[in-house]
């Protein structure tokens, strides 16, 4: 007979057993390791890709030595013979990222010689003897750091350095001109710059390139004044894309501008839907003023702003997201009314995105008289049109004489509001 006692410390030892186990679980999505660790699954970094760094010894060059360590665990060593720039490229600026402090000290990819989980110096002969043999230039220096700027304005944008294959305009652009097209489809290309675009500090790159507002420590920037001064077409990329988590709000923006800017939007009624079953808010001031702020600070609303301490207030997009969920669903069907209804809106490209929702029976239905009243208008021009007018004298015929705001009346209200977007 078991005594109650010793149950439960039996049923204490199973439940313990349990919960060891599961912190041993593993497991592997898009080519990413995952462990169950403090009640959620994070991230595992291959340790064999780690920089290992000894910056109190630098005449160790263990940087060198390290990276070379990496570059030669992929493909059996083949990469130096294959593409030996982009090898130098890698190895010269990881000893930069050494020798300067601009390595990423928050993150596992960069780790000091006593925390290694592999030993470099194992090739360290072999190491020293390619540099050697094949000396760094300033230009491996220069073609690294622009690989590693691109990688950090990826992150910035997609909230990935690389993705599954070489991604990003400037990096793609770079690794052409720098060593040609072919290095694009190459596995063992890609393989290094999985490592590599992580050794980098994204704080100190990102403000490098002008991002307002990064939570950079004195200590860091005075680091980074001796980093080259990024090519100025590269901080103007900053703000050719939202940041990351923010793609839906300028999918919006896009939408309600272009079709603001299409030669028949003065004639389309801006919808004032009433009634007990409909309870759509179509307004713009909002979405303006949050694209307006993205646009200005667009560090503060990236999806790892506060997991990475990126900035000092950043927005939580979960909440932001809960806000205007109803306005960004009024606002989703507006656009794919008007532009599965109408032709050449200059908007058909956008019906690709799913996040524009399909034109069904049921969404016709939702906004039944205000989409007669766009099919009919929509007749009306195509009227005029087999009879020879022009555009601009259809609206002058059909532009409705009572008043009524039209989405090219909203649109340039909202302009003229936040004017410094359209100097």
């Amino acid at each position: 007979m078991v005594s109650t006692s010793d149950a439960l410390i039996a049923l204490s030892d199973s439940i313990l057993n349990s919960i060891n186990e599961l912190n041993k679980l593993e497991y592997n999505k898009k080519g990413r390791k995952y462990r169950f660790v403090n009640n959620t699954f994070q991230r595992i970094r291959e340790e064999d890709k780690h920089l290992v760094i000894c910056p109190e010894d630098l005449l160790q060059k263990l940087s060198i030595i390290s990276s070379f360590y990496i570059l030669y665990n992929i493909n059996n060593g083949e990469i130096f013979n294959n593409y030996p720039d982009f090898c130098l490229s890698i190895i010269g600026v990881a000893h930069k990222l050494e020798v300067e402090n601009w390595y990423e000290e928050e993150n596992s990819s960069v780790i000091h010689l006593k925390n290694a989980k592999y030993n470099p110096l194992a090739i360290k002969d072999m190491a020293l003897d390619f540099v050697r043999n094949n000396p760094i230039q300033p230009k491996h220096i220069e073609m690294g750091l622009n690989m590693l700027i691109c990688s950090k304005l990826n992150f910035l944008h997609t909230d990935h350095h690389i993705g599954t294959k070489v991604e990003g305009h400037y990096m793609k652009h770079f690794i052409i001109e720098y060593f040609g097209e072919e290095l694009l489809s190459s596995p063992d290309i890609l393989v290094a710059l999985k490592s590599f675009v992580h050794w980098g500090n994204i704080k100190g790159i990102l403000y490098k390139l002008d991002v307002p507002h990064v939570n950079i420590s004195d200590s860091l920037a005075k680091s980074f004044e001796s980093f080259p001064e990024p090519m100025e077409e590269l901080k103007l990329s900053v703000y050719d894309r939202y940041p990351s988590g923010t793609s839906k709000y300028s999918l919006i923006r896009k939408s309600i501008d272009i079709l603001g800017d299409w030669q028949y939007s003065q004639l389309i009624p801006y919808p004032q839907i009433e009634g007990e079953e409909n309870d759509d808010d179509f307004s713009l001031e909002w979405l303006y003023e949050l694209c307006h702020d993205i646009e200005n600070d667009p560090i503060k609303y990236h999806l790892r702003s506060a997991s990475k301490g990126l900035c000092a207030e950043p927005v939580n997009l979960t909440e932001l997201n809960n806000k205007h969920n109803n306005l960004i669903k009024s606002l989703l069907n507006l656009i794919s009314i008007i532009i599965n209804l109408f032709e050449e809106t200059g908007g058909e490209f956008l019906l690709q995105n799913s996040k524009i929702p399909k034109l069904t029976k049921e969404l016709v239905e939702k906004y039944r008289s205000y989409y007669d009243r766009l099919e009919k208008i929509n007749q009306t021009i195509t009227g005029y049109e087999s009879k020879g007018w022009s555009p601009e004298d259809i609206v002058i015929r059909l532009k409705p004489a009572n008043g009524e705001v039209s989405l090219f009346d909203k649109v340039m209200e909202m302009r003229e509001r936040y004017i410094d977007d359209y100097e």
